[in-house]
């Protein structure tokens, strides 16, 4: 076993202060909590480091994990370091996690684990367990490891350590995709990420997996139905995959292992997806609302994802817009129309500008029509309010709205940009 001694991740890891791991552990021997080990991107970090002196880590954040309940020990680290220095920022009871910040660096304490799949999709069931347990249950061989802090040991079961230096990853368990499909999404992100292949045998799980559809729900049955794995968790994995600085090639990753099948077939297939979620993203559209609406069906996948009102309406006025477009595609009549035509029949679609933003990224055959209006027709104003209309003797009624609309119109129809 490689030992990798307190001081010596200090001073590999800057951002960490002199003594802090030995405050942890002492916090943690003082509960009664009988092993306490670091996880996560430090350890491979730190393997990587050992192998390549020359390997740079850029510090995030600190996994740790415990063999004891995580309140009682947040309790003994702000007694000991004081409550100011330790603050709580968010504790989920039901995973037994907590994230505190420490000193300023952000730590993510996690109480040892077991998790059983009953049902192949569901949430697991949740129980205290010991270190080594928890790493059995975990999804890939690069994360199936920890740094025991009372003895310094790497431990390390499933090779987690030949892998980085492989690069090449692979799941734990013949099951791994059939309990947890997101964990497609996972891999695709962390081989993006860490520039590691996934195995062969990763790949044929997912392939296999994926083709046999072995989970109770199918796509196009009801959304509320969906299980976790294939629902509010997907779009979780797939918020983590769009925001990651290499999503290009996590998405990339996803397409080629047939991976985004378990969200839509037409997402699946599509070339363009990676180049239209570009655009919308400089386009300040958020990528996972760009992303659902290529699917084959956008308002239903939106639902099933537990997208936002926000998200859901942005799909639901781009989705009016589309049909509309399509309508008058048909018949070539928006040939003749004139800017105030447009402007009429478009703002009575009644969707908002990121709705026709979605459009325009998709290359639509009539986005320079939207682009006049969204950037140009969308901002003109009527030069004569009410007011000017009931000064010049108008009576108060629906004929002033009426005169102000014709005057806009006209003067639409007189700027020169179309």
């Amino acid at each position: 076993m490689e030992l990798f001694d307190k001081s010596t991740i200090e001073k590999e890891i800057k951002e960490l202060p002199s003594g802090i791991l030995t405050i942890i552990l002492e916090a943690a021997c003082s509960v009664n909590i009988t092993s306490i080990a670091i996880v996560g991107g430090v350890v491979r970090d730190l393997i990587k480091k050992s192998k390549n002196q020359d390997y740079e880590i850029i510090f995030n954040d600190l996994d740790l994990i415990i063999e004891g309940e995580t309140s009682t020990y947040i309790k003994e680290l702000q007694k000991v370091l004081g409550a100011e220095r330790v603050k709580v920022i968010r504790d989920n009871r039901n995973y037994k996690t907590s994230e505190v910040i420490i000193n300023g660096i952000k730590v993510d304490i996690a109480s040892a684990r077991k998790e059983t799949y009953p049902i192949p999709g569901e949430n697991p069931i949740v129980e205290l367990s010991t270190i080594k347990k928890d790493l059995i249950r975990r999804d890939f061989n690069i994360n199936a490891m920890a740094i025991e802090l009372k003895d310094n040991r790497l431990i390390d079961l499933f090779s987690g350590s030949d892998a980085i230096e492989n690069m090449k990853m692979d799941f734990l368990h013949k099951s791994s995709v059939l309990d947890d499909p997101t964990r497609v999404i996972r891999a695709s992100r962390y081989s993006a990420k860490l520039d590691f292949d996934l195995s062969n045998q990763a790949l044929k799980q997912i392939k296999d997996t994926i083709n046999l559809w072995p989970w109770n729900w199918h796509i196009g049955d009801n959304t509320d139905l969906a299980p976790s794995a294939l629902s509010i968790r997907l779009k979780m994995e797939l918020e983590l995959l769009l925001e990651d600085k290499y999503w290009k090639n996590a998405l990339k990753n996803l397409q080629v292992c047939g991976g985004l099948k378990i969200v839509d077939s037409k997402l699946q297939n599509d070339q363009r997806l990676i180049e239209k979620i570009f655009i919308a993203k400089k386009s300040n559209i958020e990528p996972l609302t760009a992303f659902v609406y290529e699917s084959k069906s956008p308002i239903y996948l939106a639902k099933r994802l537990h997208l936002n009102q926000q998200q859901k309406e942005i799909i639901e006025g781009a989705c009016r817009l589309n049909k509309y477009l399509k309508n008058i595609t048909a018949n070539h009549l928006y040939k003749n129309w004139s800017p105030s035509k447009w402007t009429t029949n478009l703002e009575k679609i009644n969707a908002n500008e990121s709705s026709f933003m979605l459009e325009i990224c998709r290359n639509n055959p009539l986005k320079e029509y939207l682009k006049s209006w969204l950037f140009n027709w969308k901002n003109i104003e009527s030069p004569i309010k009410g007011d000017d209309l009931i000064a010049k003797g108008w009576e108060p009624g629906p004929e002033i709205g009426i005169e102000i609309k014709r005057q806009r119109m006209k003067l639409i129809d007189e700027n020169i940009a179309f």
